[in-house]
């Protein structure tokens, strides 16, 4: 699998990301999630990406179980020189709508313990 660590990350702070060397890869298929960690040279976590959508079950017209799409989400963060992580969030929903609503909040630089948030 190659990873595109840096494909999200603002032009402004590629010079101060730390490179990752190492990823490690969790995916859950029956949760509809998987994550991705990139560790640097010190085996330190320097890169974060989760992304996960929300099903309900549901019954269709002829009356069988359906899941349907409701919400989903992806998280990715970059630690930068400075110690402090630049986060992205992008999420949708109203999935199992017409009017599906899509989000991309502005890049923050936050601690490392708010990453999962």
């Amino acid at each position: 699998m190659n990873l595109q660590w840096n494909a999200d990350l603002p032009e402004s702070y590629r010079d101060n990301a730390i490179i990752p060397v190492n990823f490690e890869h969790h995916a859950d298929i029956d949760a509809r999630a998987r994550k991705e960690v990139g560790f640097d040279k010190a085996g330190r976590r320097c890169f974060y990406r989760h992304e996960f959508t929300l099903v309900e079950d549901r019954f269709n017209a002829d009356e069988f179980p359906i899941q349907v799409d409701v919400y989903w989400e992806r998280v990715v963060a970059w630690r930068l020189a400075s110690g402090r992580w630049l986060k992205l969030k992008t999420w949708a929903d109203r999935l199992d709508q017409c009017s599906k609503r899509f989000f991309r909040q502005a890049p923050e630089v936050v601690e490392e313990n708010l990453l999962e948030r």
